[in-house]
This record gives structure tokens, C-alpha cells and sequence, in this order.
């Protein structure tokens, strides 16, 4: 999936983020793990601020990115 910035706002559209959050949101505790997550890989404070590019990858393979951030946050137990 082809996603670009809202040349308005320099963040990602309403649309996408809200997708990436039915694909990846969940109870807190995963939720803090993927904004910690991203915070760590790209410096965004929020699913708003994910580069493109990334977000991109996240729609296209949201289990591999929900690994990554599990992995990230609690490297002692391995999913």
C-alpha cells in the first residue's frame, strides 16, 4: 500500500492511522509496546508520525511489526 503524507498537515492521513491502529491496536499493554516502539525506531510520539514508508510495511505485514515491538519491549520472552 502506497502511503504519503498530508501535504497539509506533514502527517499521515486520519484514514491511515486509523487503519494502522484496527491493525495493531489491542489492550494497553500492546499499545504502549508499539508507541514505545515507534518512538525507538523513528522518533514519533504517535501513529501519526510513522514515516510512510513504514507505515506502509506495518499495513502490509502488521504480525511482523507486532513482533518487532513485542520483541523491542519485553526481549526476554520471545513470540
Amino acid at each position: 500500500m502506497d502511503v504519503a503524507l498530508n501535504p497539509e498537515t506533514g502527517r499521515l492521513p486520519v484514514q491511515v492511522v486509523e487503519h494502522l491502529h484496527r491493525l495493531v491496536g489491542g489492550d494497553a499493554r500492546v499499545e504502549k509496546m508499539v508507541l514505545d516502539y515507534i518512538a525507538f525506531r523513528w522518533g514519533a510520539k504517535n501513529l501519526f508520525y510513522v514515516p510512510p514508508k513504514a507505515a506502509g510495511e506495518i499495513i502490509r505485514r502488521p504480525a511482523d511489526f507486532l513482533t518487532a515491538a513485542k520483541n523491542y519491549s519485553e526481549p526476554e520472552l520471545k513470540f
